[in-house]
């Protein structure tokens, strides 16, 4: 067994206040602060969890995954490269592990899924460093571990961030996780909550779309049908059959041809218009009539006397009115 430690270069607790900034002008006081600052000593920590630590060899079927998920998908090319490293040159760097809370033989991982699986696959003992952390100090450093390691999407970290919060979480460790700020929180779960999981399961993790394509397509997903026309269009085994890399751009695409297509093809309003001007062309009406709503327009020199006239006798006039229907 060896005491070196692998993870001294990444920063697992690149965390600092302007990460995390709050409005200029705007102090944090109470129990607010006291949050923030247990976050930030919990980050800091985090960049400790390897220091000294040994290093020891376990039986991957004793492993179980993370009670938060960030990935979408795991057989992309990238994934290939580290099995192919590993079958070749060995597990180089260690996973992260915290004994399990229900069973004293089993371990859960806090980072190093990949590496789990490939020695799953690979019939090896995986590497692993055993730490007793917490719930919000293995999110913290699950997300900080995959920050520095750049390899996680902007919808692989956007749908790590809903587990997160639907763990318990609250945003300030959610934001502390990733090391991004409240903008771009609020981006992310904006698009997660609007394109439908099915949807985000078909495009997987899609690597080389960012924010702003993201936040295209969320917009398009606003409209109720549309986002009914993702969903089945996702589905289909034309789709399924494209390359990962390209689902995104097809769906994009197909969304927007859609859209212009019903925008073309919907009739316009159909109204009736009518006109009345009095014998002596002291008042004119016009009528713009719809199928549940009329414009009634009065113009001319009698115009203002004969609307409060006419209001005064709603009542009467709409009585009349019943009565001739009968």
């Amino acid at each position: 067994m060896s005491r070196e430690n692998p993870f001294a270069k990444l920063d697992l607790a690149s965390i600092s206040a302007d990460k995390a900034p709050t409005k200029p002008g705007y102090g944090m006081t109470g129990a607010a602060k006291t949050v923030v600052r247990s976050i930030e000593d919990l980050a800091e920590n985090t960049k400790k969890l390897m220091d000294g630590e040994v290093i020891v060899e376990l039986d991957p079927r004793s492993l179980d995954v993370s009670f938060l998920a960030d990935r979408l998908s795991d057989d992309d090319e990238e994934y290939q490269e580290l099995k192919q490293a590993i079958r070749e040159s060995g597990q180089l760097t260690p996973i992260l592990v915290r004994p399990s809370t229900n069973d004293s033989q089993r371990y859960m991982v806090v980072f190093g899924h990949r590496r789990l699986k490939v020695a799953q696959e690979l019939g090896i003992p995986i590497k692993a460093v055993v730490k007793k952390l917490d719930d919000i100090t293995s999110a913290i450093a699950q997300g900080q571990e995959n920050s520095a390691r750049s390899n996680l999407s902007f919808i692989e970290r956007a749908y790590f961030a809903q587990n997160l919060l639907a763990s318990g979480m609250t945003k300030d460790v959610v934001r502390s996780s990733l090391a991004i700020d409240e903008a771009m929180l609020s981006k992310m779960l904006g698009v997660i909550e609007i394109v439908p999981p099915p949807v985000i399961k078909a495009l997987g993790a899609s690597k080389k779309i960012g924010r702003d394509k993201w936040l295209s397509l969320r917009q398009l997903l606003l409209a109720p049908a549309l986002r009914k026309v993702a969903t089945e269009y996702a589905e289909t085994a034309e789709f399924l059959g494209l390359e990962e890399e390209s689902r995104f751009d097809d769906l994009h695409g197909y969304l927007t041809r859609y859209k212009n297509k019903s925008a073309a093809k919907k009739p316009k309003s159909s109204t009736s218009a009518k006109e009345w001007t009095s014998s002596d062309s002291s008042l004119s009406f016009t009528m713009n009539a719809k199928s549940k709503k009329v414009a009634i327009e009065l113009s001319n020199m009698e115009a203002k006397p004969f609307s409060d006239w006419l209001s005064s006798r709603m009542d009467r006039l709409y009585e009349e009115y019943r009565k001739s229907k009968t």
